[in-house]
């Protein structure tokens, strides 16, 4: 049995300064794409003060992320901050494509058990109901792992237009040093 798993971050998870809250041993590999699926937000995160990141089964549609390299000592951890034990996210095997070497690496990821309905992306932004926005912070946390990553710019660029409730969380926007990132 290996001693390592593989880990394909998403949403908070994409920032290093993050990850390694909980998961200390946690080492990027690099940029992941994960095909056929979506990232969208739903729910409300009592940590983030709005609706978490969650990808959802969606033919033609990619997410990018941060493929990281886990001890296995950190597997409880990172569920535990993934709330799997309360139901709130449930693990996943998916298959990555890490973009700089081009191979697919099997990664677990989580998708909250509730999942959204219907593609918030064909509405608009006024019209995008609050429990499918996530805070100000969770996305500035998101667009400065992705940059972190080196994901592709246009997909950083989109990570900037997603609507956010406008909330921010002072001690995790200080913990993070997230007051340079801009939306």
């Amino acid at each position: 049995m290996s001693s390592k798993f593989y880990y394909f971050g998403f949403g908070s998870n994409l920032l290093a300064k993050r990850i390694h809250i909980q998961n200390p041993t946690a080492v990027r590999i690099g940029p992941g794409k994960l095909e056929n699926y979506q990232l969208d937000f739903y729910t409300s995160s009592r940590t983030w003060y709005g609706a978490p990141a969650t990808i959802v089964p969606k033919a033609n549609s990619c997410v990018f992320g941060a493929i990281w390299e886990i001890d296995n000592s950190n597997l409880k951890d990172l569920d535990d901050q993934e709330g799997v034990s309360y139901g709130i996210y449930v693990p996943i095997t998916v298959p990555v494509l890490e973009l700089n070497s081009g191979k697919l690496i099997e990664c677990r990821a989580y998708h909250l058990t509730n999942q959204p309905t219907g593609d918030v992306r064909c509405l608009k932004p006024e019209e995008i109901p609050y429990d499918r926005q996530p805070s100000k912070t969770y996305m500035k946390t998101i667009v400065k792992g992705a940059l972190e990553t080196c994901l592709p710019a246009e997909y950083v660029q989109w990570l900037r237009t997603i609507k956010h409730n406008g909330k921010m969380v002072d001690a995790l926007e200080k913990k993070l040093e997230l007051q340079d990132v801009n939306l």
